[in-house]
């Protein structure tokens, strides 16, 4: 048998972790794929306790739940699913599982950045679908309208910008969640807030390698922005800037996930 990868052994093993995911993070990602339904109901309840009639629900209400959910899940998921393999007991059972090292890190991505967000989506757009379905006059229109993005990306599309926006979602997706299941599985305590200052420090230390290297008289800026004074040009260039980007965020974060996953010991 192969000891890298076995397809009949991958497949065992990610059931498995499908099943300690769902153990782990199941009740937590229900909770949050049906906040426009908690949201909706908690809204008409103070609105009755207090007004003593229902009242239309503003859409703020609808898009903050939406999103904090989604930051919930991001921060949440890695640590909920993977943090315990940094305990003694969970991460020795968890070296004795008969699989490799790339396979548990290949299920621990398909997980994170497929599994997770499709179940989560899928929850949010079937619960903002049935609210507005059954309550229109009180709910309203729909968060997650199709309508909306398309019209946007007709728009960008006339105006010859040319985004994919989904995939942008996708990787912003992907970027995060690795950061936060990183931490999971680096920091023994305090892993969301250690995983937090860590970026918080990168992000400075970003910005200040910038500012050092573009100069603080700004010509760096205005010369750039003369080079790309063509629509074209410029949404080329960004595409470019994001694709780079997302490369190395995401491969790093995935190398790092990989490199922790094969030097776990206890």
């Amino acid at each position: 048998m192969n000891n890298v990868f076995d397809f009949k052994r991958f497949g065992q093993y990610f059931l498995y972790d499908l099943r300690r995911a769902r153990n782990n993070y199941g009740l937590s990602l229900l909770i949050l794929g049906t906040m426009p339904i908690i949201i909706f109901v908690f809204y008409e309840l103070i609105d009755l306790i207090f007004v003593q009639e229902g009242g239309s629900m503003d859409d703020a209400f609808k898009f903050m739940a939406i999103f904090i959910a989604i930051i919930v899940a991001v921060m949440g998921a890695g640590t909920k699913i993977y943090g315990s393999l940094t305990e003694k007991k969970a991460g020795s059972d968890f070296l004795m599982l008969p699989a490799s090292s790339l396979e548990k890190w290949l299920s621990m991505g398909i997980i994170v950045c497929i599994v997770i967000p499709l179940i989560l989506f899928g929850l949010q757009i079937a619960s903002d679908a049935l609210m507005s379905f059954f309550f229109p006059n009180l709910y309203g229109d729909r968060v997650y309208a199709l309508q909306p993005l398309q019209e946007a990306k007709d728009t960008l599309i006339e105006n010859g910008i040319h985004i994919k926006l989904e995939a942008i979602v996708f990787l912003n997706w992907c970027a995060n969640i690795l950061v936060f299941t990183l931490g999971a599985i680096c920091f023994k305590k305090s892993k969301v807030a250690k995983t937090l200052l860590c970026i918080f420090a990168c992000s400075f230390l970003l910005s200040t390698l910038t500012f050092v290297f573009s100069g603080s008289n700004f010509s760096f800026y205005i010369n750039l922005a003369d080079r790309f004074d063509v629509p074209e040009k410029a949404i080329r260039a960004l595409n470019w800037m994001m694709n780079i980007s997302f490369t190395v965020i995401i491969g790093g974060l995935l190398g790092g996930l990989y490199y922790r996953i094969r030097t776990l010991k206890h």
